[in-house]
């Protein structure tokens, strides 16, 4: 995808500040994202995260590659904190173009402990994450005789990934920039997708976490009852506040917000308002992640012995 097909995709002309390009992606979202309308699938949506990306590394001062000699220069520290404490060090990809914008593919420009930031395209990120998972498997195999089955590496794949991404995004200067500041929590719009049968909460109640499987915050209301769980309009939501969750480190607050429904395909949405509050723990999330990781690993290089 070039900036002019970008463009067109989010319905600009080339005139709009950041501010407007934010609001009409935003819109865009709101519109065709496949949790919140029953008219769209994930591939728009998916093109309207990559359009927004590619306008606003214009006003980020991105780098267009435009020689091949830059593949061979030598990596550079990336400008953004590190997390000493972190399991691994993974690369930081950087989108190479032509001459007319046009992609041609990704390039390595750094590698460390790295904390995600917006001035790395978060598809970028989880690219970097997933291939430093893919590695971190191959290394624990201790032969290669015998292969894993492809939907058995998937799965641990899913689980690396997941534990890793927990390591390398900061929640509190990631909810910053995606939530807004009330009072001592940050407030963020989220939705809740109902279960088969479930009655549609009226506006102005509250829900009640239930427990989380498989990385999914489960909802009740007063009386016990599971009505659904958590989702996001904004997908790098997922990757902060379900962690922070799991590892006991924030209170959340969830209100029906709007009881028209949304839906896709059987699903039905309602949206919410979430205000998250963190708090301090004890125990140290980053240690605990890394003997889950030590863990998984452990127990993959077993696999099929």
């Amino acid at each position: 995808m070039n900036k002019s097909q970008a463009r067109k995709i989010l319905g600009l002309d080339g005139s709009e500040n950041e501010r407007e390009v934010k609001k009409k992606y935003r819109k865009l979202m709101h519109d065709h994202h496949p949790d919140s309308s029953g008219s769209s699938d994930g591939e728009m949506a998916a093109k309207i995260n990559t359009a927004y990306e590619l306008i606003m590394k214009s006003f980020d001062g991105g780098i267009v590659t435009t020689s091949s000699k830059s593949k061979k220069s030598k990596k550079k520290n990336w400008n953004a904190k590190e997390n000493k404490n972190a399991y691994c060090v993974r690369p930081i990809f950087h989108e190479v173009e032509d001459f007319d914008g046009n992609s041609i593919g990704t390039i390595e420009i750094a590698r460390g402990k790295y904390v995600w930031t917006k001035d790395e395209e978060f598809s970028l990120f989880l690219k970097s994450l997933y291939e430093t998972s893919k590695e971190l498997l191959e290394n624990a195999r201790p032969t290669l005789f015998f292969q894993v089955p492809d939907v058995i590496k998937q799965k641990y794949l899913a689980d690396l990934t997941y534990l890793l991404t927990g390591q390398f995004i900061d929640s509190t200067l990631t909810l910053k920039e995606l939530g807004v500041l009330d009072i001592d929590a940050y407030k963020i719009s989220a939705m809740v997708e109902l279960g088969v049968d479930v009655a549609v909460p009226k506006v102005g109640t509250t829900l009640y976490p239930a427990g989380i499987s498989n990385h999914r915050l489960y909802l009740r209301n007063k009386v016990s009852e599971i009505v659904g769980y958590l989702s996001f309009k904004d997908d790098r939501l997922y990757y902060v506040i379900i962690p922070l969750l799991e590892q006991k480190r924030a209170q959340v607050k969830m209100v029906v917000a709007d009881k028209t429904l949304k839906s896709r395909t059987r699903k039905r949405y309602v949206d919410l308002d979430l205000w998250i509050r963190l708090i301090e723990v004890e125990t140290s999330a980053v240690e605990s992640t890394n003997l889950k990781i030590d863990e998984l690993l452990k127990k993959y290089g077993k696999e099929g012995f």
